[in-house]
Parts: structure tokens; C-alpha cells; sequence
């Protein structure tokens, strides 16, 4: 994933986590991980909010 794309998926995170945008409205745009493997900003956005939820509840 590019600094942009990281970048991007974290902003969505935050969106997501004060209710300011619904996950059906983050684009499906196709990104390639570290490992190689393929995601979606969507699916990326999604497991970035539950990394910070848990962040957050663990502190």
C-alpha cells in the first residue's frame, strides 16, 4: 500500500469511528499489502477502526 493509501485508510477509519460516513460509501479500490497479498481500502478502513477501537478499550 502507497503513504497515500495508508493515509487514506486511516482517514476512513476515523470517519468511520464518529459515525460521519458509512462503510458502504468508502471506495472498493483495490490495494496490493505488504505481503503481497490484495485488499480493498474498504476492507483495510474496516480493520483499522477495530485496531483503534481496541487501542482505545485496552488503555
Amino acid at each position: 500500500m502507497t503513504l497515500v493509501q495508508q493515509r487514506l485508510v486511516n482517514a476512513y477509519a476515523i470517519l468511520l469511528l464518529a459515525n460521519r460516513m458509512q462503510l458502504e460509501n468508502i471506495p472498493t479500490t483495490e490495494v496490493a499489502l505488504q505481503d503481497g497479498t490484495k485488499s480493498t481500502i474498504r476492507q483495510e478502513a474496516e480493520v483499522r477502526k477495530a485496531e483503534i477501537e481496541i487501542e482505545r478499550l485496552t488503555q
